[in-house]
């Protein structure tokens, strides 16, 4: 897999769990994943559908094809506080698809994502 990130996420712990969790999704690795995510996190796919809870969010990424990307790019990570975003490309085969995450964590000291809202845009 080809993998482009910034390189300055090593100094800010959001930007390396939002970097660690992209690239952890990008791999298609759902044990990885897993602990980032609250039991009642809600993950909103902006124009597509809301997933609510932890078991829902297990069940969603098991249907649908959840499959490891050939590349991930993630051009911008900004965190602030319990907030940070994600923007970036990832590609399957000849589908490439842009994306812009915005994530909110239980609170500015947790690792632990309590929403997710998902823009994604095929290119």
């Amino acid at each position: 897999m080809h993998i482009t990130v910034p390189k300055d996420c090593d100094n800010a712990p959001k930007r390396r769990l939002i970097r660690d969790f992209n690239l952890a999704y990008a791999h298609a690795d759902l044990e990885k994943l897993l602990p980032y995510f609250h039991q009642d996190i809600y993950w909103e796919m902006v124009g597509d559908q809301k997933i609510i809870g932890k078991d829902a969010v297990i069940a969603f990424l098991g249907t649908v094809s959840f499959n490891k990307a050939d590349s991930i790019e993630i051009e911008t990570i900004i965190s602030h506080g319990k907030f940070a975003s994600a923007m970036g490309k990832i590609s399957y085969g000849t589908n490439t698809i842009a994306f812009n995450d915005t994530y909110e964590f239980t609170s500015a000291g947790s690792g632990i994502l309590k929403k997710i809202y998902s823009f994604a845009i095929p290119l």
